[in-house]
């Protein structure tokens, strides 16, 4: 076969090419002289006066974007997409959950007082159990009820009312 070379054979490839390496150097330079002005536009933002001009409904709009973005990148759990500002804090703050580890302990301290347990037990069991659950954050419930397959606790799942007692 006989391969011959025409006059501007690849020349239009090649140009494609330099064009392309060229505007793809042109808009990078672009890009950062872009960022780099717009970075300095924002260092002079007072985002409290910027703040002040939205409206509860943007503001509420922008939070729940946040949200969902942080749900998207898998920084939060799935459940926390979409929340208001106050509740997403609150939530990952797990102000609900040390909440309810409080109301745990008061609806045992309720139980034992209705259930006429002795008073060295009721005040055993409020030494031990009161500043834990107010101190302590657990990222993980599981943490905290995991305790109890335990051996030393193991049988407290098992028993009821009406054990007869040791």
């Amino acid at each position: 076969m006989n391969r011959e070379t025409k006059l501007g054979d690849g020349v239009a490839n090649e140009l494609k090419e330099e064009i392309n390496r060229e505007l793809s150097s042109t808009a990078k330079s672009f890009i950062r002289i872009l960022f780099a002005y717009l970075n300095d536009k924002v260092q002079g933002i007072d985002f409290d006066d910027l703040l002040g001009k939205l409206s509860k409904k943007d503001e509420d709009e922008i939070m729940s974007l946040w949200s969902s973005q942080l749900v998207e990148e898998g920084l939060v759990p799935s459940g926390y997409g979409g929340l208001p500002n106050d509740l997403l804090i609150d939530n990952l703050h797990q102000t609900g959950y040390v909440d309810g580890l409080y109301s745990g302990y008061v609806l045992a301290m309720i139980s034992l007082v209705d259930n006429n347990a002795p008073r060295e037990l009721i005040a055993s069991v409020k030494d031990d159990l009161f500043p834990k659950p107010i101190a302590l954050r657990y990222r993980d419930r599981h943490e905290l009820v995991s305790r109890l397959d335990d051996e030393n606790y193991r049988w407290v799942k098992c028993l009821t009312k009406d054990d007869p007692a040791d």
